[in-house]
């Protein structure tokens, strides 16, 4: 006989519940998710624990950085124009996670529609959707991120955003078309048409909570891909000004910047190491949350 919980009645955990079980056996993936959640707080509360204000400038140490120490009030040293770098990493961790999670958001909103119309209509509308895909993937977002962010500067930072989630949707897009379309012909959703419901009840009533694990899976990995490409415009000197609006990438090409690039000139290392170390550990994170959720929310990967 099977042990009986909870008083005599068996309990069946549910499918996120088993997903959270998985989830925890991953001390790698829970670490990961905690650093991306740790990045998440500091963008959110940027402003208040910084030392210092965003724009302020120690003048005396203009040229003339000081190096990091626990003593002195600059914990991680100044840059070269004068800014406490610590500030300056705060603000930049900001501004990089805002534009990701906005650009994510932008394509989870763009692909799950365009995916689930396609998944569940089918026809010439699932055809359209994926010759639209496929022409959409051909261009990098990257290109055309900076083809907007130089044509049309200067850009508020939403608006690059909104290209970044307008070039990343198809991720999401094909996730969601190929999970409806595996949960179409399912029997829970022949009886909600039988019963009479709305077409646009069966998809977000009954399909696209059954397909929530997969969206998820493809936003986490579109906000990965945004802080990739966000990082490498900005090292370009492209998209969000560094010089007013640091970001990760930004605080990167400050280290060394065209003026300062001269005969025998060696940036300051913690110019360079500082920031390069915070935007490769959310890389890092964020992929490895992305492929950790990928396993956990997939009952046959997860064997």
């Amino acid at each position: 006989m099977a042990p009986a919980l909870g008083g005599g009645r068996l309990r069946r955990r549910g499918p996120w519940l088993q997903a959270l079980s998985r989830f925890r056996r991953r001390p790698v993936g829970v670490a990961a998710l905690l650093v991306v959640s740790a990045y998440g707080v500091v963008a959110v509360f940027a402003s208040t624990i910084a030392p210092y204000s965003e724009y302020q400038i120690f003048f005396k140490y203009i040229n003339h950085p000081v190096t990091p120490s626990l003593h002195g009030g600059h914990l991680l040293g100044t840059d070269v124009l004068g800014h406490d770098m610590l500030t300056w990493l705060l603000w930049a961790v900001r501004e990089t996670m805002l534009v990701a999670v906005e650009a994510a958001a932008v394509a989870a909103v763009i692909g799950v529609c365009l995916g689930a119309a396609a998944g569940y209509l089918g026809g010439a509308l699932d055809a359209a959707v994926g010759w639209l895909t496929g022409l959409v993937v051909t261009v990098p977002a990257l290109i055309i991120y900076l083809v907007v962010a130089v044509h049309y500067n200067p850009v508020p930072p939403w608006a690059l955003s909104v290209t970044l989630g307008v070039c990343l949707w198809t991720y999401v897009a094909q996730a969601t078309r190929a999970s409806l379309r595996v949960l179409r012909p399912r029997e829970f959703v022949e009886a909600a048409r039988a019963s009479g419901a709305s077409g646009l009840r069966i998809v977000f009533r009954h399909l696209l909570p059954n397909a929530a694990g997969t969206v998820i899976v493809a936003a986490t990995a579109v906000f990965g891909q945004a802080i990739l490409i966000v990082s490498t415009a900005d090292f370009f000197g492209f998209a969000i000004g560094q010089f007013d609006r640091p970001t990760l990438g930004g605080l990167i090409a400050n280290a060394a910047k065209p003026q300062q690039v001269v005969a025998g000139y060696v940036p300051p290392w913690w110019l360079w190491v500082i920031p390069i170390v915070a935007l490769g550990l959310l890389l890092v994170a964020a992929n490895v949350t992305a492929d950790t959720l990928a396993d956990v929310l997939d009952p046959v990967r997860s064997r």
